[in-house]
Protein backbone atom coordinates (compact mmCIF):
# COMPACT_ATOMS: atom_id res chain seq x y z
CA UNK A 1 0.00 0.00 0.00
CA UNK A 2 1.18 3.55 -0.59
CA UNK A 3 3.21 5.25 2.14
CA UNK A 4 5.59 8.16 2.41
CA UNK A 5 8.29 9.70 4.56
CA UNK A 6 7.43 12.87 6.44
CA UNK A 7 9.64 15.47 8.11
CA UNK A 8 8.42 17.27 11.20
CA UNK A 9 8.36 20.54 9.24
CA UNK A 10 5.83 19.07 6.81
CA UNK A 11 3.39 17.94 9.48
CA UNK A 12 1.86 21.22 10.66
CA UNK A 13 -1.40 20.56 8.84
CA UNK A 14 -1.92 17.18 10.46
CA UNK A 15 -4.16 16.91 13.55
CA UNK A 16 -2.86 15.47 16.80
CA UNK A 17 -5.21 12.95 18.36
CA UNK A 18 -5.46 13.19 22.13
CA UNK A 19 -6.05 9.45 22.21
CA UNK A 20 -2.61 8.92 20.66
CA UNK A 21 -0.72 11.57 22.61
CA UNK A 22 1.50 11.34 25.68
CA UNK A 23 3.52 8.17 25.02
CA UNK A 24 7.26 7.58 25.17
CA UNK A 25 7.52 4.68 22.73
CA UNK A 26 5.41 3.78 19.70
CA UNK A 27 5.46 0.19 18.42
CA UNK A 28 3.97 -0.39 14.96
CA UNK A 29 2.67 -3.94 14.64
CA UNK A 30 0.93 -6.11 17.23
CA UNK A 31 2.34 -9.49 16.24
CA UNK A 32 4.83 -11.41 18.35
CA UNK A 33 7.85 -9.12 17.81
CA UNK A 34 5.91 -5.90 18.37
CA UNK A 35 4.06 -7.11 21.44
CA UNK A 36 7.24 -8.53 23.00
CA UNK A 37 9.04 -5.22 22.36
CA UNK A 38 6.16 -3.33 23.95
CA UNK A 39 6.19 -5.53 27.06
CA UNK A 40 9.94 -5.18 27.48
CA UNK A 41 9.78 -1.39 27.02
CA UNK A 42 6.93 -1.10 29.51
CA UNK A 43 8.87 -3.17 32.03
CA UNK A 44 11.70 -0.66 31.51
CA UNK A 45 9.42 2.17 32.60
CA UNK A 46 8.11 3.47 29.27
CA UNK A 47 4.59 4.51 28.40
CA UNK A 48 3.97 2.40 25.29
CA UNK A 49 1.49 2.69 22.45
CA UNK A 50 1.05 -0.24 20.05
CA UNK A 51 -0.57 0.49 16.69
CA UNK A 52 -1.83 -2.16 14.30
CA UNK A 53 -3.64 -1.94 11.00
CA UNK A 54 -5.75 -5.09 11.16
CA UNK A 55 -5.69 -6.05 14.85
CA UNK A 56 -5.37 -9.81 14.36
CA UNK A 57 -1.98 -10.66 15.85
CA UNK A 58 -0.21 -10.69 12.49
CA UNK A 59 1.31 -13.78 10.92
CA UNK A 60 2.31 -14.96 14.42
CA UNK A 61 -1.33 -15.69 15.24
CA UNK A 62 -1.61 -17.86 12.12
CA UNK A 63 1.47 -19.91 12.89
CA UNK A 64 1.75 -23.31 14.49
CA UNK A 65 2.91 -21.70 17.74
CA UNK A 66 6.40 -23.23 17.57
CA UNK A 67 9.34 -21.55 19.34
CA UNK A 68 12.80 -22.82 18.39
CA UNK A 69 14.62 -22.93 21.74
CA UNK A 70 17.46 -24.80 23.37
CA UNK A 71 20.35 -24.62 25.77
CA UNK A 72 18.79 -26.98 28.29
CA UNK A 73 15.08 -26.19 28.56
CA UNK A 74 12.79 -28.06 30.94
CA UNK A 75 11.26 -29.95 28.02
CA UNK A 76 14.68 -30.99 26.69
CA UNK A 77 15.90 -32.21 30.07
CA UNK A 78 12.72 -34.22 30.60
CA UNK A 79 13.18 -35.86 27.17
CA UNK A 80 16.80 -36.75 27.98
CA UNK A 81 18.59 -34.22 25.74
CA UNK A 82 21.81 -32.65 26.99
CA UNK A 83 21.80 -29.32 25.18
CA UNK A 84 23.77 -26.12 25.70
CA UNK A 85 24.18 -22.80 23.83
CA UNK A 86 27.35 -23.98 22.09
CA UNK A 87 25.70 -27.11 20.66
CA UNK A 88 22.69 -25.10 19.57
CA UNK A 89 24.94 -22.52 17.90
CA UNK A 90 26.92 -25.24 16.15
CA UNK A 91 23.73 -26.65 14.62
CA UNK A 92 22.49 -23.25 13.43
CA UNK A 93 25.89 -22.47 11.92
CA UNK A 94 25.70 -25.72 9.96
CA UNK A 95 22.14 -24.86 8.94
CA UNK A 96 23.08 -21.40 7.69
CA UNK A 97 26.38 -22.39 6.07
CA UNK A 98 28.49 -19.61 4.58
CA UNK A 99 25.78 -17.05 5.36
CA UNK A 100 25.98 -17.73 9.10
CA UNK A 101 26.37 -14.67 11.33
CA UNK A 102 28.26 -16.32 14.18
CA UNK A 103 28.01 -13.31 16.50
CA UNK A 104 24.24 -13.08 16.08
CA UNK A 105 23.78 -16.85 16.42
CA UNK A 106 25.88 -16.91 19.59
CA UNK A 107 23.81 -14.13 21.16
CA UNK A 108 20.54 -15.79 20.13
CA UNK A 109 21.52 -19.18 21.52
CA UNK A 110 22.90 -17.65 24.71
CA UNK A 111 19.51 -16.06 25.43
CA UNK A 112 17.35 -18.89 24.12
CA UNK A 113 16.56 -20.75 27.33
CA UNK A 114 15.93 -17.52 29.23
CA UNK A 115 13.62 -16.25 26.48
CA UNK A 116 11.50 -19.40 26.70
CA UNK A 117 11.37 -19.04 30.49
CA UNK A 118 10.37 -15.38 30.03
CA UNK A 119 7.40 -16.46 27.90
CA UNK A 120 6.42 -19.02 30.52
CA UNK A 121 6.58 -16.31 33.19
CA UNK A 122 4.04 -14.34 31.14
CA UNK A 123 1.66 -17.31 31.42
CA UNK A 124 2.38 -18.94 28.06
CA UNK A 125 2.64 -22.68 28.65
CA UNK A 126 4.61 -25.35 26.79
CA UNK A 127 3.66 -29.04 27.29
CA UNK A 128 6.36 -31.40 28.54
CA UNK A 129 5.81 -34.46 26.31
CA UNK A 130 8.26 -35.26 23.49
CA UNK A 131 7.40 -36.65 20.03
CA UNK A 132 10.37 -38.25 18.22
CA UNK A 133 8.57 -38.56 14.86
CA UNK A 134 9.27 -36.33 11.85
CA UNK A 135 6.27 -34.04 11.49
CA UNK A 136 5.19 -30.59 10.39
CA UNK A 137 3.52 -29.94 13.73
CA UNK A 138 2.88 -32.57 16.42
CA UNK A 139 -0.60 -34.04 16.10
CA UNK A 140 -0.92 -34.71 19.85
CA UNK A 141 -1.91 -31.64 21.88
CA UNK A 142 0.12 -32.95 24.83
CA UNK A 143 3.39 -32.69 22.87
CA UNK A 144 5.61 -29.71 23.64
CA UNK A 145 8.93 -30.77 22.09
CA UNK A 146 9.83 -32.30 18.72
CA UNK A 147 12.43 -32.22 15.94
CA UNK A 148 11.32 -29.13 14.01
CA UNK A 149 14.34 -28.72 11.72
CA UNK A 150 17.17 -30.68 10.11
CA UNK A 151 18.82 -31.79 13.34
CA UNK A 152 19.00 -35.44 12.27
CA UNK A 153 20.42 -34.54 8.85
CA UNK A 154 23.40 -32.91 10.58
CA UNK A 155 23.63 -35.62 13.24
CA UNK A 156 27.07 -36.67 12.03
CA UNK A 157 28.54 -33.25 12.78
CA UNK A 158 26.68 -32.30 15.95
CA UNK A 159 24.28 -34.21 18.24
CA UNK A 160 20.71 -34.34 16.97
CA UNK A 161 18.75 -32.49 19.64
CA UNK A 162 15.06 -31.56 19.47
CA UNK A 163 14.43 -27.82 19.88
CA UNK A 164 10.92 -27.22 18.51
CA UNK A 165 8.84 -26.08 21.52
CA UNK A 166 5.09 -25.96 20.93
CA UNK A 167 2.82 -23.52 22.76
CA UNK A 168 0.09 -25.36 24.68
CA UNK A 169 -3.37 -25.44 23.15
CA UNK A 170 -5.47 -27.17 20.51
CA UNK A 171 -3.77 -27.84 17.18
CA UNK A 172 -2.10 -24.81 15.62
CA UNK A 173 -1.38 -22.62 18.64
CA UNK A 174 -0.06 -19.34 17.23
CA UNK A 175 -3.30 -17.76 18.35
CA UNK A 176 -2.72 -18.99 21.90
CA UNK A 177 0.73 -17.42 21.86
CA UNK A 178 -0.67 -14.06 20.76
CA UNK A 179 -3.56 -14.22 23.23
CA UNK A 180 -1.03 -14.67 26.03
CA UNK A 181 1.23 -11.87 24.80
CA UNK A 182 -1.64 -9.43 24.32
CA UNK A 183 -2.99 -10.25 27.76
CA UNK A 184 0.43 -9.60 29.30
CA UNK A 185 0.68 -6.29 27.43
CA UNK A 186 -2.66 -5.03 28.67
CA UNK A 187 -1.85 -6.08 32.22
CA UNK A 188 1.06 -3.64 32.04
CA UNK A 189 -1.12 -0.78 30.91
CA UNK A 190 0.18 -0.87 27.35
CA UNK A 191 -2.32 0.83 25.06
CA UNK A 192 -3.13 -1.17 21.92
CA UNK A 193 -4.99 0.40 19.01
CA UNK A 194 -6.16 -1.36 15.86
CA UNK A 195 -7.55 0.19 12.70
CA UNK A 196 -4.44 2.38 12.51
CA UNK A 197 -2.03 2.24 9.56
CA UNK A 198 1.49 3.64 9.34
CA UNK A 199 1.82 6.14 6.47
CA UNK A 200 4.88 8.19 7.43
CA UNK A 201 7.83 8.66 9.76
CA UNK A 202 8.42 11.96 11.55
CA UNK A 203 12.02 13.21 11.68
CA UNK A 204 13.66 16.26 13.20
CA UNK A 205 16.31 18.44 11.61
CA UNK A 206 19.07 16.08 12.76
CA UNK A 207 17.42 13.10 11.06
CA UNK A 208 16.25 11.44 14.27
CA UNK A 209 12.92 9.61 14.04
CA UNK A 210 10.63 11.38 16.51
CA UNK A 211 7.29 9.77 15.79
CA UNK A 212 4.93 8.42 13.17
CA UNK A 213 2.21 9.64 10.89
CA UNK A 214 -0.75 7.27 10.87
CA UNK A 215 -4.11 6.90 9.20
CA UNK A 216 -6.66 6.09 11.92
CA UNK A 217 -10.04 4.71 10.86
CA UNK A 218 -13.25 6.28 12.08
CA UNK A 219 -14.97 4.93 15.20
CA UNK A 220 -18.25 3.70 13.78
CA UNK A 221 -19.20 0.04 13.50
CA UNK A 222 -19.85 0.27 9.78
CA UNK A 223 -16.27 1.31 9.13
CA UNK A 224 -14.96 -1.50 11.29
CA UNK A 225 -17.16 -4.07 9.52
CA UNK A 226 -16.09 -2.77 6.13
CA UNK A 227 -12.44 -3.11 7.13
CA UNK A 228 -13.02 -6.72 8.15
CA UNK A 229 -14.59 -7.47 4.78
CA UNK A 230 -11.64 -5.89 2.95
CA UNK A 231 -9.25 -8.00 5.03
CA UNK A 232 -11.04 -11.17 3.95
CA UNK A 233 -11.10 -10.14 0.31
CA UNK A 234 -7.36 -9.37 0.23
CA UNK A 235 -6.49 -12.50 2.19
CA UNK A 236 -8.62 -14.84 0.06
CA UNK A 237 -7.42 -13.31 -3.20
CA UNK A 238 -3.77 -13.76 -2.22
CA UNK A 239 -4.34 -17.43 -1.41
CA UNK A 240 -6.16 -18.13 -4.68
CA UNK A 241 -4.01 -16.23 -7.20
CA UNK A 242 -0.75 -16.04 -5.19
CA UNK A 243 -0.67 -12.26 -5.20
CA UNK A 244 -2.72 -9.17 -4.35
CA UNK A 245 -3.61 -7.39 -7.62
CA UNK A 246 -2.56 -3.76 -7.77
CA UNK A 247 -6.14 -2.65 -8.42
CA UNK A 248 -7.28 -4.31 -5.21
CA UNK A 249 -4.47 -2.66 -3.25
CA UNK A 250 -5.48 0.72 -4.67
CA UNK A 251 -9.14 0.10 -3.80
CA UNK A 252 -8.27 -0.68 -0.17
CA UNK A 253 -6.05 2.42 -0.04
CA UNK A 254 -8.88 4.66 -1.30
CA UNK A 255 -11.39 3.15 1.10
CA UNK A 256 -9.13 3.65 4.13
CA UNK A 257 -8.38 7.24 3.11
CA UNK A 258 -12.09 7.99 2.81
CA UNK A 259 -12.91 6.43 6.20
CA UNK A 260 -10.01 7.67 8.30
CA UNK A 261 -7.98 10.66 9.43
CA UNK A 262 -4.24 11.20 9.37
CA UNK A 263 -2.63 11.98 12.74
CA UNK A 264 0.81 12.75 14.09
CA UNK A 265 1.96 10.56 16.98
CA UNK A 266 5.07 11.61 18.88
CA UNK A 267 7.52 8.98 20.14
CA UNK A 268 10.26 10.93 21.99
CA UNK A 269 12.19 7.80 22.94
CA UNK A 270 11.82 5.82 19.74
CA UNK A 271 9.71 3.96 17.18
CA UNK A 272 9.83 0.17 16.85
CA UNK A 273 8.79 -1.24 13.48
CA UNK A 274 7.37 -4.76 13.73
CA UNK A 275 5.01 -4.91 10.78
CA UNK A 276 6.00 -8.33 9.41
CA UNK A 277 7.44 -9.27 6.05
CA UNK A 278 6.58 -8.26 2.49
CA UNK A 279 5.16 -11.44 0.95
CA UNK A 280 1.84 -9.68 0.19
CA UNK A 281 3.72 -7.07 -1.87
CA UNK A 282 4.13 -9.03 -5.07
CA UNK A 283 6.13 -6.35 -6.85
CA UNK A 284 8.71 -6.15 -4.08
CA UNK A 285 8.77 -9.95 -3.73
CA UNK A 286 9.33 -10.49 -7.46
CA UNK A 287 12.10 -7.88 -7.53
CA UNK A 288 13.86 -9.09 -4.37
CA UNK A 289 13.29 -12.86 -4.45
CA UNK A 290 12.23 -13.84 -7.99
CA UNK A 291 12.66 -17.58 -7.30
CA UNK A 292 9.71 -17.32 -4.88
CA UNK A 293 7.49 -14.97 -6.90
CA UNK A 294 5.04 -17.76 -7.77
CA UNK A 295 4.60 -19.10 -4.25
CA UNK A 296 1.45 -18.65 -2.17
CA UNK A 297 1.73 -15.79 0.37
CA UNK A 298 1.75 -17.04 3.97
CA UNK A 299 0.90 -14.38 6.50
CA UNK A 300 -1.69 -11.62 6.57
CA UNK A 301 -2.51 -8.57 4.44
CA UNK A 302 -0.34 -6.61 6.90
CA UNK A 303 2.76 -8.26 5.39
CA UNK A 304 2.92 -5.67 2.61
CA UNK A 305 6.39 -4.22 3.25
CA UNK A 306 5.10 -0.67 3.77
CA UNK A 307 7.13 -0.01 6.92
CA UNK A 308 10.23 -1.39 5.23
CA UNK A 309 9.69 0.98 2.30
CA UNK A 310 9.23 3.95 4.64
CA UNK A 311 12.44 3.12 6.49
CA UNK A 312 14.31 2.85 3.20
CA UNK A 313 13.06 6.31 2.29
CA UNK A 314 14.63 7.49 5.55
CA UNK A 315 17.96 6.04 4.41
CA UNK A 316 17.72 2.57 5.95
CA UNK A 317 19.69 -0.35 4.55
CA UNK A 318 18.27 -3.81 3.91
CA UNK A 319 19.81 -7.26 4.05
CA UNK A 320 19.05 -10.76 2.75
CA UNK A 321 15.97 -9.59 0.87
CA UNK A 322 16.30 -12.57 -1.49
CA UNK A 323 15.78 -15.06 1.35
CA UNK A 324 12.38 -16.69 1.84
CA UNK A 325 10.98 -19.68 3.66
CA UNK A 326 8.54 -21.65 1.52
CA UNK A 327 6.67 -24.55 3.09
CA UNK A 328 7.29 -27.16 0.40
CA UNK A 329 6.36 -30.10 2.65
CA UNK A 330 6.45 -33.38 0.76
CA UNK A 331 5.72 -35.28 3.97
CA UNK A 332 3.60 -36.28 5.73
CA UNK A 333 2.63 -38.83 4.56
CA UNK A 334 6.11 -40.03 5.46
CA UNK A 335 6.21 -42.48 2.56
CA UNK A 336 6.99 -39.62 0.17
CA UNK A 337 10.41 -39.31 1.83
CA UNK A 338 11.34 -42.60 0.13
CA UNK A 339 11.16 -40.87 -3.24
CA UNK A 340 13.90 -39.11 -5.20
CA UNK A 341 13.64 -35.37 -5.90
CA UNK A 342 15.01 -34.26 -9.29
CA UNK A 343 15.14 -30.98 -11.19
CA UNK A 344 14.14 -30.29 -14.80
CA UNK A 345 17.51 -31.64 -15.95
CA UNK A 346 16.87 -35.00 -14.28
CA UNK A 347 19.52 -34.37 -11.61
CA UNK A 348 18.89 -35.16 -7.96
CA UNK A 349 18.42 -32.06 -5.79
CA UNK A 350 18.90 -32.98 -2.11
CA UNK A 351 18.03 -35.20 0.85
CA UNK A 352 14.26 -35.60 0.55
CA UNK A 353 13.76 -35.61 4.34
CA UNK A 354 15.02 -32.03 4.76
CA UNK A 355 12.79 -29.50 6.47
CA UNK A 356 10.32 -27.85 4.07
CA UNK A 357 11.98 -24.42 3.89
CA UNK A 358 15.39 -26.02 3.32
CA UNK A 359 13.87 -28.23 0.63
CA UNK A 360 12.34 -25.16 -1.00
CA UNK A 361 15.65 -23.30 -0.93
CA UNK A 362 17.30 -26.23 -2.73
CA UNK A 363 14.50 -26.30 -5.31
CA UNK A 364 14.87 -22.55 -5.80
CA UNK A 365 18.56 -23.09 -6.53
CA UNK A 366 17.52 -25.54 -9.27
CA UNK A 367 15.20 -23.19 -11.15
CA UNK A 368 12.21 -23.46 -8.76
CA UNK A 369 11.00 -26.67 -10.45
CA UNK A 370 11.20 -30.20 -9.10
CA UNK A 371 9.71 -33.68 -9.48
CA UNK A 372 9.45 -36.26 -6.70
CA UNK A 373 9.84 -39.76 -8.14
CA UNK A 374 8.16 -42.72 -6.40
CA UNK A 375 7.47 -46.27 -7.51
CA UNK A 376 4.48 -48.58 -7.14
CA UNK A 377 5.48 -49.90 -3.70
CA UNK A 378 5.88 -46.35 -2.39
CA UNK A 379 2.48 -45.37 -3.68
CA UNK A 380 0.84 -48.33 -1.95
CA UNK A 381 2.48 -47.38 1.33
CA UNK A 382 1.54 -43.72 0.95
CA UNK A 383 -2.07 -44.63 0.17
CA UNK A 384 -2.24 -46.61 3.43
CA UNK A 385 -0.70 -43.71 5.35
CA UNK A 386 -3.27 -41.31 3.86
CA UNK A 387 -6.06 -43.69 4.92
CA UNK A 388 -4.71 -43.86 8.47
CA UNK A 389 -4.29 -40.08 8.64
CA UNK A 390 -7.86 -39.66 7.44
CA UNK A 391 -9.14 -41.96 10.16
CA UNK A 392 -7.27 -40.01 12.84
CA UNK A 393 -8.50 -36.69 11.47
CA UNK A 394 -12.11 -37.91 11.35
CA UNK A 395 -11.95 -39.05 14.99
CA UNK A 396 -10.60 -35.66 16.00
CA UNK A 397 -13.16 -33.72 13.99
CA UNK A 398 -15.95 -35.53 15.80
CA UNK A 399 -14.58 -34.25 19.12
CA UNK A 400 -13.94 -30.65 18.12
CA UNK A 401 -16.24 -27.71 17.46
CA UNK A 402 -16.91 -26.23 14.06
CA UNK A 403 -15.15 -23.04 15.20
CA UNK A 404 -11.96 -25.02 15.83
CA UNK A 405 -12.07 -26.41 12.30
CA UNK A 406 -12.95 -23.11 10.59
CA UNK A 407 -10.29 -21.30 12.61
CA UNK A 408 -7.58 -23.47 11.06
CA UNK A 409 -6.43 -25.11 14.27
CA UNK A 410 -6.74 -28.60 12.77
CA UNK A 411 -4.92 -27.85 9.50
CA UNK A 412 -1.96 -29.95 10.62
CA UNK A 413 -4.29 -32.98 10.64
CA UNK A 414 -6.16 -32.16 7.42
CA UNK A 415 -3.21 -31.22 5.19
CA UNK A 416 -1.59 -34.69 5.12
CA UNK A 417 -4.91 -36.15 3.99
CA UNK A 418 -5.67 -33.39 1.50
CA UNK A 419 -2.28 -33.01 -0.16
CA UNK A 420 -1.36 -36.67 0.21
CA UNK A 421 -4.47 -37.51 -1.79
CA UNK A 422 -3.84 -34.75 -4.34
CA UNK A 423 -0.28 -35.90 -4.94
CA UNK A 424 -1.25 -39.56 -5.20
CA UNK A 425 -4.04 -39.18 -7.70
CA UNK A 426 -4.03 -35.69 -9.27
CA UNK A 427 -0.75 -33.79 -9.07
CA UNK A 428 1.37 -36.51 -10.69
CA UNK A 429 2.44 -38.09 -13.94
CA UNK A 430 2.38 -41.90 -14.17
CA UNK A 431 4.28 -44.14 -16.58
CA UNK A 432 5.13 -47.86 -16.88
CA UNK A 433 8.90 -47.26 -16.94
CA UNK A 434 11.45 -44.56 -16.13
CA UNK A 435 12.15 -43.63 -19.76
CA UNK A 436 8.49 -43.00 -20.48
CA UNK A 437 8.12 -41.06 -17.22
CA UNK A 438 10.97 -38.75 -18.21
CA UNK A 439 9.43 -38.03 -21.60
CA UNK A 440 6.01 -37.30 -20.12
CA UNK A 441 7.57 -34.84 -17.64
CA UNK A 442 9.80 -33.20 -20.23
CA UNK A 443 13.02 -34.43 -18.56
CA UNK A 444 16.15 -35.55 -20.45
CA UNK A 445 15.59 -39.34 -20.44
CA UNK A 446 19.26 -40.39 -20.38
CA UNK A 447 20.25 -38.13 -17.47
CA UNK A 448 17.09 -38.86 -15.51
CA UNK A 449 17.35 -42.64 -15.87
CA UNK A 450 21.06 -42.48 -14.95
CA UNK A 451 20.18 -40.55 -11.75
CA UNK A 452 17.65 -43.16 -10.61
CA UNK A 453 19.87 -46.08 -11.56
CA UNK A 454 22.78 -44.61 -9.61
CA UNK A 455 20.49 -44.16 -6.60
CA UNK A 456 19.27 -47.75 -6.86
CA UNK A 457 22.80 -49.13 -7.28
CA UNK A 458 23.99 -47.35 -4.12
CA UNK A 459 21.09 -48.81 -2.16
CA UNK A 460 21.70 -52.36 -3.40
CA UNK A 461 25.45 -52.08 -2.73
CA UNK A 462 24.85 -50.73 0.77
CA UNK A 463 26.68 -47.49 0.06
CA UNK A 464 25.74 -44.30 2.00
CA UNK A 465 23.24 -42.06 0.25
CA UNK A 466 24.95 -39.35 -1.80
CA UNK A 467 22.73 -36.70 -0.21
CA UNK A 468 23.06 -38.12 3.35
CA UNK A 469 19.45 -39.23 3.57
CA UNK A 470 18.75 -41.39 6.60
CA UNK A 471 18.87 -45.15 5.77
CA UNK A 472 15.34 -45.66 7.10
CA UNK A 473 13.99 -43.69 4.13
CA UNK A 474 16.27 -45.20 1.46
CA UNK A 475 15.08 -48.05 -0.76
CA UNK A 476 15.44 -48.77 -4.50
CA UNK A 477 12.79 -47.48 -6.90
CA UNK A 478 12.16 -50.55 -9.04
CA UNK A 479 8.45 -51.43 -8.99
CA UNK A 480 6.25 -50.00 -11.78
CA UNK A 481 4.20 -48.04 -12.37
CA UNK A 482 6.39 -45.04 -11.57
CA UNK A 483 5.03 -41.61 -10.70
CA UNK A 484 6.45 -38.09 -10.68
CA UNK A 485 4.82 -35.63 -8.26
CA UNK A 486 5.14 -32.00 -9.38
CA UNK A 487 6.80 -30.04 -6.56
CA UNK A 488 7.31 -26.74 -8.40
CA UNK A 489 7.36 -23.68 -6.13
CA UNK A 490 4.73 -21.94 -8.28
CA UNK A 491 2.31 -24.87 -8.25
CA UNK A 492 -1.34 -23.95 -7.70
CA UNK A 493 -2.53 -27.52 -7.12
CA UNK A 494 0.23 -28.21 -4.57
CA UNK A 495 1.01 -24.70 -3.25
CA UNK A 496 4.17 -23.73 -1.37
CA UNK A 497 3.10 -21.16 1.25
CA UNK A 498 5.89 -18.62 1.67
CA UNK A 499 7.16 -16.03 4.15
CA UNK A 500 9.90 -13.49 3.47
CA UNK A 501 12.96 -13.67 5.73
CA UNK A 502 15.03 -10.62 4.82
CA UNK A 503 14.36 -7.03 5.81
CA UNK A 504 15.89 -3.97 7.39
CA UNK A 505 19.54 -4.22 8.41
CA UNK A 506 19.73 -3.80 12.18
CA UNK A 507 22.25 -3.78 14.99
CA UNK A 508 22.42 -7.33 16.38
CA UNK A 509 22.17 -6.29 20.02
CA UNK A 510 19.81 -3.29 19.97
CA UNK A 511 17.74 -3.76 16.76
CA UNK A 512 18.55 -0.15 15.86
CA UNK A 513 17.99 0.28 12.12
CA UNK A 514 21.18 0.80 10.13
CA UNK A 515 21.64 3.45 7.47
CA UNK A 516 23.32 2.84 4.13
CA UNK A 517 26.68 3.98 5.53
CA UNK A 518 26.56 1.50 8.43
CA UNK A 519 25.60 4.02 11.11
CA UNK A 520 22.29 3.69 12.93
CA UNK A 521 19.22 5.88 12.44
CA UNK A 522 18.50 7.52 15.78
CA UNK A 523 15.11 6.71 17.24
CA UNK A 524 14.29 3.87 14.84
CA UNK A 525 14.27 0.15 15.68
CA UNK A 526 12.92 -2.92 13.92
CA UNK A 527 12.30 -6.57 14.78
CA UNK A 528 10.64 -9.75 13.62
CA UNK A 529 10.27 -10.30 9.90
CA UNK A 530 10.42 -6.56 9.29
CA UNK A 531 14.17 -6.93 9.92
CA UNK A 532 16.88 -9.35 8.87
CA UNK A 533 17.58 -11.63 11.81
CA UNK A 534 18.68 -15.04 12.95
CA UNK A 535 15.96 -16.73 10.86
CA UNK A 536 16.93 -14.94 7.64
CA UNK A 537 19.90 -16.98 6.42
CA UNK A 538 18.15 -20.34 6.85
CA UNK A 539 14.73 -21.08 8.30
CA UNK A 540 13.44 -24.07 10.25
CA UNK A 541 10.11 -24.33 12.04
CA UNK A 542 9.93 -22.15 15.12
CA UNK A 543 12.99 -20.05 14.30
CA UNK A 544 10.97 -17.06 13.10
CA UNK A 545 8.84 -16.84 16.25
CA UNK A 546 11.95 -17.35 18.39
CA UNK A 547 13.60 -14.52 16.46
CA UNK A 548 10.52 -12.36 17.16
CA UNK A 549 10.99 -12.91 20.89
CA UNK A 550 14.76 -12.37 20.71
CA UNK A 551 14.62 -9.23 18.55
CA UNK A 552 11.54 -7.86 20.32
CA UNK A 553 13.13 -8.09 23.75
CA UNK A 554 16.35 -6.51 22.46
CA UNK A 555 14.45 -3.64 20.84
CA UNK A 556 12.27 -3.07 23.91
CA UNK A 557 15.31 -2.86 26.17
CA UNK A 558 17.26 -0.62 23.79
CA UNK A 559 14.46 1.89 23.24
CA UNK A 560 14.23 2.49 27.00
CA UNK A 561 17.90 2.39 27.98
CA UNK A 562 19.04 4.58 25.07
CA UNK A 563 16.60 7.36 25.81
CA UNK A 564 16.96 11.10 26.01
CA UNK A 565 15.14 12.43 29.11
CA UNK A 566 12.29 14.83 28.37
CA UNK A 567 9.75 16.56 30.62
CA UNK A 568 7.26 13.82 29.72
CA UNK A 569 9.82 11.05 29.58
CA UNK A 570 10.79 8.09 31.69
CA UNK A 571 12.14 9.88 34.76
CA UNK A 572 8.89 9.50 36.69
CA UNK A 573 8.78 6.46 39.03
CA UNK A 574 5.47 4.93 37.91
CA UNK A 575 4.18 6.24 34.58
CA UNK A 576 0.42 6.27 34.32
CA UNK A 577 -0.93 5.24 30.91
CA UNK A 578 -3.63 7.34 29.20
CA UNK A 579 -7.23 6.07 29.20
CA UNK A 580 -7.64 3.01 27.00
CA UNK A 581 -10.34 4.33 24.67
CA UNK A 582 -10.11 2.43 21.38
CA UNK A 583 -10.08 4.23 18.06
CA UNK A 584 -12.69 1.76 16.92
CA UNK A 585 -15.06 -0.47 18.91
CA UNK A 586 -13.65 -3.77 20.10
Amino acid sequence: MAAHLADASDMNDRPVSSELDGFDVVVVGAGAAGTVAAIEAADGGARVLVLDRWGRGGASARSGGIIYAGGGTTQQLRAGFADDPDRMARYLELEEGSAADTELISAFCGQSRDNLAWLEALGIAFPLAFDPQKSVTPTDDDVGLYFSGNERHYGGATPAIARGHRVAGVGMTGRDLMTGLHRAARQRGIVMRDGVRLVGLMRDDDGRVTGVEVLALDHDRGTRLGHRVLYRVVDTTAALVHRVPRRLQDAVERWERSHGTVHRVAAPHGVVLATGGFVYNHGLLAASAPAYAGTMPLGTPGDDGSALTLAQAAGAATRLMERCGASRFIAPPLGFCRGVLVDDQGERICDETLYAATLSARIAEHGSRAWLIVDGDDRDQIAEQVRQAGTRALRRLRRESLATLVGGRLNHLLFPVMFGSINLWINRVVAPDLDALARRCGLPPDRFVATIERYNADVVAGRPDLMDKSPEHVRPLTQPPFAAVACHLDSVVFPAPCITLGGLDVDASTQAVKAQDGSTIAGLYAGGRCAAGVASASYVSGLSLADCVFSGRNAGRAVTTRRTPTPTGLDRPEPTPPPRTPLSPR
